[in-house]
């Protein structure tokens, strides 16, 4: 990279680019929705109204911000995004863990989504003029010279993704602050090199190298069987190339549709057969043939779902969150009462770094007292199977439909105030390595609030923290 300067300072906005971006966008919704409408198997109006409702709001603040050509970062856009994936495209498509509810439960469980998407969409834009962002939070961080080491903080990452996997060499008790350390690490050097790569400022030899290493941490990521982190990794650096190129890397996202589609198909399949108490995931050497026999399970037509398939895996499936709600509604409070809490009681723990304080309640416990009470996990080893709850089944059990609008508008405040300050502020300050962390994060839809915001604070303070100290102690050498 012959110069990050360039790549840290704002971008003009171009007007027509983005008046085009919205054109499309607008109909490209259209179409979506009316396709979707057409093919939908849901036969009650009702629940085809929400689930296409649900479609355009989560398009609506990106196509505004197209439309307007506004100045900030689009993390609030994005994560409104998110929701057609979780929602929308569940519910018009009738997933199969929605098959067992009534119309009356899946029609609350979308008037919820809705809730929570109005809520946050209008009190994002009720922020106008907040208060002005201190001098630290707005300044450049990185020095112009710092190009030469992202190589360096890619390749950690890559390495620590590796001895994650692979070994037990990193200490429990440090593990949180290595995985924030080198997770955020990865995340800023992959979003820059992702930038200059849609600027034209990479070299070719960077070209590979980058590339290289992208697709190691994705495999290695995709080898647990969980999609979303190896997505939302890509997603990130198509944003990046996307902000400075103004276009998509359309070759990668034509390679790499087909065979994420096809690893999805074949996701349920392989967790059956290497979750299992008897079996465990590949070693590094036989990556080749997991991935082989990965890609052949997804090939293959399934043309009837198994009836002896494990529930609890079925609910684990994170193209679907509509189904968490489901169950939380199905259930609550007919059956079992609102939590009240209960399962935010752990968030203020989350600050302190676990070598400071060795019996810190794990951010985990959160997931797992709601699976727990609703029976999805054995009692004896309740860490054995993650269920993605989501938060806003997660504000249901605790609330009811009060905590879905309090965290939705939560969710749009805190959103506006960041995007707010950001703006003019260079892409590698503070802020700004906030607004690339929170994009990052709005891809972990399927976690609930303790471990989001726990994972989201501890990258950030070591992505913040550390370049603070840096510039404190050496200024802008």
């Amino acid at each position: 990279m012959s110069d990050q300067a360039a790549i840290d300072n704002e971008t003009e906005i171009d007007t027509i680019s983005s008046r085009r971006l919205y054109n499309l966008g607008c109909a490209g919704v259209l179409i979506a929705s009316a396709f979707l409408a057409w093919r939908s198997p849901l036969e009650d109006p009702v629940l085809l109204s929400i689930g296409v409702v649900i479609l355009v709001l989560g398009f609506l603040p990106g196509l505004l911000w197209a439309r307007y050509s506004r100045p900030w970062f689009p993390c609030f856009e994005i994560s409104l995004l998110t929701c057609v994936v979780f929602y929308a495209m569940p519910l018009l498509t009738l997933a199969d863990g929605l098959k067992i509810y009534s119309n009356s439960v899946l029609q609350t469980s979308g008037l919820l989504v809705i809730g929570y998407m109005v809520t946050a969409i209008v009190a994002f834009n009720a922020v106008r003029n907040p208060r002005k962002a201190p001098y630290w939070a707005v300044s450049k961080l990185l020095p112009d010279s710092i190009h030469r080491y992202l190589p360096a903080g890619l390749l950690i990452n890559t390495l620590y993704i590796y001895l994650d996997r692979f070994t037990t060499l990193i200490p429990f008790e440090f593990q949180g602050s290595i995985r924030a350390l080198c997770f955020g690490l990865g995340i800023i050097t992959a979003f820059i090199f992702s930038c200059a790569w849609g600027s034209g400022m990479l070299s070719r030899a960077h070209k590979i190298f980058f590339s290289v290493c992208l697709s190691m941490q994705i495999i290695v990521l995709f080898s647990h069987l969980y999609l979303i982190n190896g997505i939302s990794l890509l997603i990130l650096s198509a944003i990046g190339y996307t902000t400075t190129k103004r276009s998509l890397p359309w070759l990668p996202v034509l390679i790499l549709l087909p065979i994420i589609a096809v690893l999805h198909n074949g996701k349920s399949q392989m967790r059956a057969i290497y979750w299992a108490k008897t079996a465990s995931l590949p070693a590094l050497a036989q990556l080749p043939s997991f991935f082989t026999e990965w890609v052949t399970a997804g090939l293959q037509k399934n043309e009837q779902e198994e009836e002896s398939k494990n529930v609890t895996l079925k609910l684990a499936d994170r193209a679907s969150l509509l189904q968490m709600i489901a169950l939380t509604v199905d259930q609550v409070p007919s059956m079992r009462p609102h939590l009240g809490g209960e399962s935010y009681i752990d968030i203020p723990a989350q600050v302190v770094p676990r070598f400071l304080w060795p019996d810190k309640p794990s951010s985990l416990m959160s997931n797992v007292r709601l699976a727990l009470y609703f029976n999805l996990v054995d009692p004896n080893d309740p860490f054995t199977t993650s269920i993605a709850f989501g938060i806003i089944s997660e504000s249901y059990v605790n609330f009811s439909f009060f905590g879905v609008l309090v965290i939705g508008a939560l969710t749009g405040l805190g959103f506006k105030h960041v995007a707010l300050r950001s703006i003019g502020a260079p892409m590698f300050s503070a802020i700004g390595i906030f607004m690339v962390l929170l994009t990052a994060w709005c891809f972990q839809a399927e976690q609930v609030l303790a471990t989001w915001l726990a994972s989201l604070f501890q990258a950030s303070a070591i992505s913040i923290i550390v370049p603070l100290g840096w510039k404190k102690f050496f200024g802008d050498s």
